[in-house]
């Protein structure tokens, strides 16, 4: 595992600080189970991390280990259900997703599961995919994807493969572990003495940062403004939090964004991020609040062709939200916002963060964790899949509405692109949302609005 993959690890020991996320796929019939599941298998053996299971160090010593699972077996990460009878009604298939994305995954095993469900109208289906966040992040999810999906409803079975080998092992050997052991005991001297002291020193007195080198003031200086960022929470209504989730699902013509956005001279996720703010204030607003800004989370892809695993930054923004900015005037002003965070120095630095994060005691960490999290009113996350029609089993792909992980945020909003739609999915905290319905309606008003 990397740094960031090994936080999440951690921090999930909290089930409020969970970093699972899954994506509910809608497919225009049922596909043949036979061929799905053999598509899926085959996938399993050619992917490395859909075959391997975490091995955690003693006493965490050291990052945990993707070992292969000697006794992986399909039928563990392949299941198919009919939709049960309390939820076929409106919106129903939203909320068994979303009980299905919250039931968690098995430690002792590859950390994913596929779910077929039949028995929706017209004879359609749907699949919840479940994964944890430390296998990837959601353009690798999208990568990977590429081993089971065909291009066309009748395509031939690919050539099959060797099943994959390596050795279970029984661990760590001992010149390695005692070497780690060592290693770890440096890394924590090292990060207690130096990393962490100047961190907090930066953070404390930022006018000291003049005494260190120009690169060294651009980090530090990009770190204190991401730690002022989570200082308190800034939405006066989604001040709750709980365990109870909720889903909802909608989707926008991706040309009309994209040729707005062309004429706005601002990004496609501009315009997205745009139009996610305006429905929260409207929501605020219809509630009786008003809200002046709103604090959000950006995922920032490092990814530069690997395939596998997660290579994103987690970027900590300050979005505006004053009533009093017209549709085009937030526009502008969260395109410059988003100019700034993609810039910021400490996502190059925040491997290093982790590294230094991971080493204090789980309880603390998570504590940490949970106040940092809780602070977060928005999680935004902007998926391009393809443009052109996919298939699984034969069944052609009609959407992907994303469930993108809370991990403590009030709200989860990620769009993915695909076959000239933008395909979206509000997932929410529902002691700080009670009705993502409602947001859904406000985002789609606001791509109108934005568009027209």
């Amino acid at each position: 595992m990397n740094n960031l993959e090994y936080l999440m690890w951690l921090l999930e020991a909290d089930p409020l600080l969970t970093s699972q996320f899954a994506n509910l796929t809608m497919l225009d019939s049922v596909p043949d189970i036979d061929r799905l599941r053999a598509r899926l298998d085959r996938a399993a053996q050619i992917v490395p991390r859909l075959h391997q299971w975490v091995e955690a160090a003693p006493a965490r010593i050291a990052a945990p280990c993707w070992r292969p699972d000697a006794d992986f077996h399909i039928d563990h990460h392949f299941r198919v259900t009919e939709l049960p009878a309390e939820y076929r009604r409106p919106g129903g298939l939203e909320r068994f997703a979303c009980a299905l994305d919250q039931e968690p995954l098995h430690r002792d095993r590859p950390l994913w599961e596929f779910v077929l469900i039949t028995g929706l109208d017209g004879d359609r289906a749907a699949m919840v995919q479940r994964m944890d966040h430390t296998v990837t992040d959601g353009e690798g999810g999208l990568r990977m994807s590429m081993a089971f999906i065909d291009l066309e409803r009748d395509a031939p079975d690919p050539p099959p493969v060797d099943r994959a080998t390596g050795s279970s092992g029984g661990g760590l050997p001992l010149g390695n572990l005692l070497e780690t052991i060592g290693h770890s005991t440096r890394k924590r001297w090292n990060w207690t003495v130096s990393g962490i002291g100047e961190v907090v020193d930066h953070v404390r007195h930022p006018t000291r940062l003049v005494q260190t080198g120009a690169e060294v003031i651009d980090v530090a200086g990009s770190l204190a403004r991401q730690a002022r960022s989570v200082d308190r929470r800034l939405s006066p209504l989604w001040t709750e939090r709980s365990q109870d989730r909720s889903l909802a699902t909608t989707q926008f013509p991706l040309q009309r964004v994209i040729d707005a956005s062309r004429s706005a001279g601002v990004t496609v996720n501009d315009l997205f991020t745009t139009a996610v703010v305006e429905a929260a204030v409207n929501l605020h607003i219809d509630a009786g609040t008003v809200p002046t800004e709103f604090r959000a989370a950006v995922p920032i892809s490092t990814r530069d062709g690997a395939s596998g695993g997660n290579l994103f930054s987690p970027t900590l923004t300050i979005l505006p939200a004053s009533p009093d900015l017209s549709p085009e005037e937030r526009l502008h002003a969260v395109a410059e916002v988003m100019n700034r965070a993609k810039s910021e120095r400490s996502v190059a630095a925040m491997g290093s963060l982790a590294a230094g994060a991971r080493l204090m005691p789980t309880t603390v960490l998570t504590q940490v964790g949970k106040w940092v999290t809780s602070n977060i009113d928005l999680v935004l996350s902007n998926l391009r899949a393809a443009p052109f029609d996919t298939f699984m089993g034969g069944a052609l792909v009609e959407a992907n509405y994303p469930i993108g992980p809370l991990t403590g945020a009030a709200v989860n909003v990620t769009t993915m692109s695909y076959r000239g739609k933008m395909d979206i999915g509000v997932h929410t905290d529902s002691a700080a949302v009670d009705n993502a319905k409602d947001f859904t309606d406000g985002i789609l008003a606001a791509f109108e609005a934005l568009t027209s």
